[in-house]
């Protein structure tokens, strides 16, 4: 009887231990994974934009909060620009990709990264390098996109 209740409390401090080790693992993880599912979207778009030699607009909030879409310009601002635009699928646009639950990034006032069939970036409502930063809990994560698509990254913090 003595031997089973020292088992069971060596499993109650063991699980006491991992538990915050395993909370804060899958926290990184999440912060990870949606940080470079950004960085995959951009270099998708601009691998389409060059091999296509067409324009790519990487679209944030697009077609909801930390949603993004990538997006093909067709050179006709009233169809490239329209409200409605997110929620249309055209020949060439991604699909939506959702970051993992409690995922959030912020891209100060940049609403898209558009690329030209060069692989030449800018930023609508922005300025190049695009720092965006992503977060989840207290947790950060960011990328650096610059004008030619690199992609630079930090550690977690």
């Amino acid at each position: 009887m003595i031997e089973l209740l020292i088992t069971l409390g060596l499993i109650g401090v063991v699980s006491a231990i991992s538990v915050p080790v395993f909370m804060e693992s899958n926290s990184r993880s999440a912060l990870w994974s949606g940080s470079e599912q950004i960085g995959a979207a951009v270099r998708s778009a601009r691998l389409k934009a060059i091999s296509q030699n067409a324009a790519y607009r990487v679209t944030f909030n697009c077609p909801a909060a930390n949603q993004l879409r990538t997006l093909f310009m067709t050179g006709d601002p009233d169809v490239d620009d329209a409200g409605g635009r997110c929620s249309q699928t055209l020949e060439g646009d991604s699909g939506i990709i959702k970051l993992p639950v409690g995922v959030a990034y912020d891209v100060a006032d940049a609403s898209s990264l558009q690329v030209s069939g060069r692989g030449i970036f800018t930023a609508n409502g922005g300025g190049i390098p695009l720092t965006i930063t992503v977060t989840h809990g207290t947790a950060t994560r960011t990328l650096t996109v610059s004008g030619t698509g690199q992609i630079t990254f930090t550690d977690v913090q």
